[in-house]
């Protein structure tokens, strides 16, 4: 099978990618759709497979950059000979024809680009055909329609080969039914665009109903974004601060918080509402904070322990504190905490309810039923730890 490199993807396709099929990555302007077919292209250089690349969008030693710029290092398979670029680009805008081995002489005609490309494959003894990208020769084409059933002729004579096909396409340039008919021979598309992987088409049975994963595009390439978050140093990799004194964490604007700061919020809720007025604002803030995480996981998982435990990870990782899943019933969810922020000595009241509002408002989405939750302990007011109780209303 070829690999992702994105393990929940992976888990979900029960293990990868089969071999001898055909693959669509259907992206957008930004291109991630691109760097996702790479690191399937990658993967399975590192597996021993032999690749043949077909160039079209931009030249090879471009090509190759841009690759490695999003962690994708081409040139050891180039020089023991398991990846070949056939440049496809050149001859599409040289004012003079190139002639070279690898340089396609006529990329504009289908016919001939597609047999010399079958020729090269067999020749070669390739495993995989990577096509970067079919939007190029569509836009260039005088018939597209006389393109797309060329194009559907090439993949599906490919994968009778034993050959797997993985190409990329700008969904927003074809026209919808092109994009269609383009798809016909492709066993698995995959959309990735706007920070979401989207499975929509699959050979076999997916392991999970959620289709959905959420990703970041980093220096090192694709991830997933709870992967990206979950370390300090990938949380350094997010955040840029601007000259106009704002600082990012991708597209969130974000304000670096200190424990006085955040302490002091809470006790001024308490001291100008009063004890329940106050924990009643703070529970509901706690709840505004988390407005559509819920739903959110419940695109990436069905397990709610799955679920409860990447809300651990990335209070950790965000310096929060650490969070305990001690038991989940269909009645009762407990939750334990330690150094949870903001921390404090000495009050009467809980520091936390505003934990005990997200969750509780991250429950009710994720599960579809309303759930309410209160903290019944306090590291602040002297217990040696943080409790937090949740249970379902009718």
């Amino acid at each position: 099978m070829l690999k992702t490199g994105i393990r929940q993807v992976d888990d979900a396709l029960d293990g990868g990618i089969i071999e001898s099929s055909a693959v669509a990555f259907v992206g957008s302007l930004e291109y991630d759709n691109i760097i996702l077919m790479h690191q399937v292209a990658l993967n399975a250089l590192k597996d021993g497979k032999k690749v043949l690349l077909v160039a079209f969008r931009e030249a090879p030693d471009t090509l190759i950059k841009e690759a490695e710029h999003n962690g994708i290092n081409y040139l050891p398979f180039i020089e023991n000979g398991s990846l070949v670029i056939l440049d496809g680009y050149t001859n599409l805008y040289a004012p003079d024809q190139k002639q070279g081995e690898n340089i396609l002489s006529n990329p504009l005609d289908i016919g001939i680009t597609t047999a010399v490309i079958r020729d090269r494959l067999s020749k070669g003894d390739f495993d995989v055909l990577v096509v970067d990208d079919l939007t190029a020769q569509y836009t260039l084409q005088p018939n597209p329609k006389g393109y797309i059933k060329t194009l559907v002729r090439l993949i599906n004579s490919v994968k009778s080969t034993g050959v797997t096909a993985m190409a990329a396409l700008c969904g927003n340039v074809f026209e919808k039914v092109d994009l269609a008919a383009t798809l016909i021979p492709f066993d698995y598309v995959f959309e990735v665009s706007r920070g979401r992987i989207h499975i929509a088409r699959s050979i076999q049975p997916l392991k999970t109903a959620n289709l959905i994963f959420p990703y970041v595009r980093s220096s090192e390439g694709i991830k997933l974004v709870l992967e990206e978050y979950a370390t300090l140093e990938g949380i350094k990799k997010r955040l840029r601060a601007e000259s106009d004194g704002t600082l990012w964490l991708d597209w969130d604007r974000v304000e670096i918080i200190t424990e006085d700061s955040e302490r002091a919020t809470i006790e001024t809720a308490y001291e100008f509402l009063g004890p329940e007025k106050g924990k009643e604002f703070l529970y509901l803030w706690g709840k505004k904070q988390f407005i559509g995480l819920g739903k959110d996981a419940r695109m990436r998982t069905d397990s709610l322990r799955a679920a409860l435990e990447e809300i651990a990870l990335l209070t950790r990782s965000s310096g929060g504190g650490t969070l305990e899943i001690v038991d989940i019933k269909d009645d009762l969810i407990l939750i334990t905490g330690k150094n949870l922020f903001p921390g404090g000595k000495g009050s009467s009241l809980p520091y936390h309810v505003h934990y005990a509002g997200s969750i509780a408002q991250f429950l009710t989405e994720f599960t579809g039923k309303r759930w309410e939750g209160k903290e019944t302990k306090c590291e602040a007011m002297g217990a040696d730890h943080c409790e937090f109780v949740f249970w379902p209303v009718e």
